[in-house]
């Protein structure tokens, strides 16, 4: 490789071949650029007369945020472009993490560049620190071929393999009425909806979009009274309930019986999983002496009352 100075605008932008990095923030490297410059060349290639960039991106944008006219790169003479590719992969495997996104992107070019399926999966996939199976490598590619408003949502919302693997199996369509449900939702809530959206579409037949768009759920969107979290919240019990209408009745048996009973909202009581043992757990805290006898004593009078003893003979058995 030979070290030259360049114009940014002689670096094409347009050819995006080698790039795996896309929806990043430049806040800090623009602040490292200003303070102690560019201390890392990008690389770049020659083709077709045209300078590409291969490996920093977020470099040379950072660099153009800051209207610095002119950088050191690193020319790379290789015709090869597997081998110009492995040569961004290392540098950057060496310095940083990949995203998933970046890691579906990485493999994604390797494939195209012509790198054998096989050595893929047991040397590549393994240095990228993801298992080394053929289903796993088919699932990231199809999460590298989904369209740039999906990529940057995975991307942005930091959404690792299994949520961002069910997203992808959802059309376009379906993806973008999902974005506004997913995005104020943790990772596990997130997993959630889309699993008990997949679940019922399959067992009723019904395309996930129709789901998403009858009313009860148009309704929860349009509300001006909710906020996104809430929106999402309502829509996430609502497809529980479709999947799990026996368990969602008695969840709803249950608390019912708890808002009957006047339950202390100092101290949470909880059935195991889907009511799957008849044990619950009661938790609470306390900072001092006083406060815990104070609930252990609120804990002994709820014992007493009648009302309690309902929590027990609540009919949760399958029929």
């Amino acid at each position: 490789m030979k070290k030259e100075k360049l114009s940014i605008d002689d670096i094409s932008l347009k050819d995006e071949r080698f790039r795996i990095s896309y929806y990043f923030p430049l806040d800090d490297l623009i602040l490292s650029i200003k303070k102690i410059g560019l201390i890392n060349p990008p690389l770049v290639a020659f083709r077709n007369k045209n300078i590409i960039l291969v490996s920093g991106w977020k470099r040379i944008l950072a660099c153009a945020e800051l209207a610095i006219t002119h950088i050191p790169v690193f020319v790379i003479k290789e015709e090869n472009e597997l081998e110009i590719f492995l040569k961004a992969f290392y540098e950057n495997l060496a310095t940083r993490e990949f995203s998933l996104l970046e890691k579906a992107e990485i493999l994604n070019r390797l494939k195209r560049f012509g790198e054998d399926e096989q050595n893929i999966v047991r040397h590549y996939m393994s240095l990228l620190n993801i298992p080394r199976t053929l289903p796993y490598l088919d699932s990231l590619m199809a999460i590298s071929q989904l369209e740039p408003e999906a990529k940057r949502f995975i991307q942005e919302n930091s959404m690792p393999f299994l949520p961002a693997n069910l997203l992808a199996e959802f059309s376009p369509e379906e993806r973008r009425l999902l974005f506004p449900l997913l995005s104020p939702l943790g990772q596990n809530k997130k997993k959630e909806i889309l699993e008990n959206l997949q679940d019922i579409s399959r067992r009723t037949g019904t395309q996930a979009e129709k789901i998403l768009s009858a009313q009860e759920i148009l309704e929860i969107q349009n509300s001006e009274k909710l906020s996104s979290l809430q929106k999402a919240e309502k829509v996430r019990f609502l497809l529980k309930r479709k999947r799990y209408p026996a368990f969602s009745s008695w969840e709803e048996s249950f608390e019912s019986l708890v808002k009957k009973i006047c339950w202390p909202k100092e101290i949470t009581i909880r059935p195991t999983p889907y009511f799957e043992d008849e044990e619950f757990s009661v938790t609470f805290t306390f900072e001092n002496k006083e406060k815990f006898s104070a609930n252990l004593l609120k804990l002994q009078e709820l014992a007493l009352r009648e009302e309690f003893s309902k929590i027990f003979s609540l009919d949760y058995s399958f029929k």
